[in-house]
């Protein structure tokens, strides 16, 4: 972790007495995940929300909604742009991560994310949910750990974790271009070459 990492997130666990709540091993959709830490009471004030953390959300033409693919789960902008509904994300293969700001496995994904993207160029379109922290406690978490991918934002994370069934960051979904869900990863992906691999297997990108 970054020095910038380690200061983010000592705020972050004065705020939502956090960290346990973090996947903590990686594995397939059917994999055990930790609950969330509960949000303490606290008077600390949540961080500035400085949207010029992330590029915006996109405007999406509608789409059906696939029985194998995405929910048609509606969220709002974390960063600047219109809110988006995830069944609409289609035409380019997609990495889509939820993760969360107190979560540290989730800033060590973030620069593995990076080193893909780099490879990749716009071959694979990345997506982000943050989930169950404020608003801008989840910018100022994209801001150090490197986040450069818009996300939407689930402030209590419920609605993700219902249409999702992410119960515990991080999670990653392997989404096809024409919107099926090809691989659901519970879990710290570790490595560039599993995120390769993965991305290789599911989505038929290779760098």
């Amino acid at each position: 972790m970054t020095g910038r990492q380690g200061r983010a997130i000592a705020v972050l666990v004065a705020a939502v007495t956090l960290l346990a709540g973090c996947g903590g091993s990686a594995g397939s959709a059917g994999s055990a995940g930790s609950a969330a830490p509960a949000r303490a009471a606290t008077a600390t004030p949540s961080p500035a929300a400085d949207v010029s953390a992330l590029p915006p959300c996109p405007t999406l033409a509608d789409a059906r909604p696939r029985a194998d693919g995405l929910p048609a789960l509606r969220l709002e902008c974390l960063g600047a742009g219109p809110a988006v509904r995830l069944s609409d994300l289609r035409g380019t293969p997609m990495v889509l991560t939820v993760w969360a700001a107190w979560c540290t496995n989730c800033a060590r994904e973030a620069a593995l994310f990076t080193a893909l993207h780099r490879k990749a160029g716009d071959r694979l379109r990345f997506f982000g949910v943050h989930y169950k922290a404020e608003r801008g406690y989840g910018l100022a978490a994209a801001r150090d750990f490197g986040v450069f991918y818009p996300s939407v934002h689930d402030a209590d994370g419920d609605r993700t974790v219902r249409a999702l069934r992410a119960t515990a960051p991080p999670q990653t979904f392997f989404v096809t271009a024409d919107g099926r869900v090809a691989e659901h990863h519970v879990g710290e992906i570790t490595s560039e070459h599993q995120l390769e691999s993965l991305v290789s297997r599911y989505l038929g990108v290779s760098v």
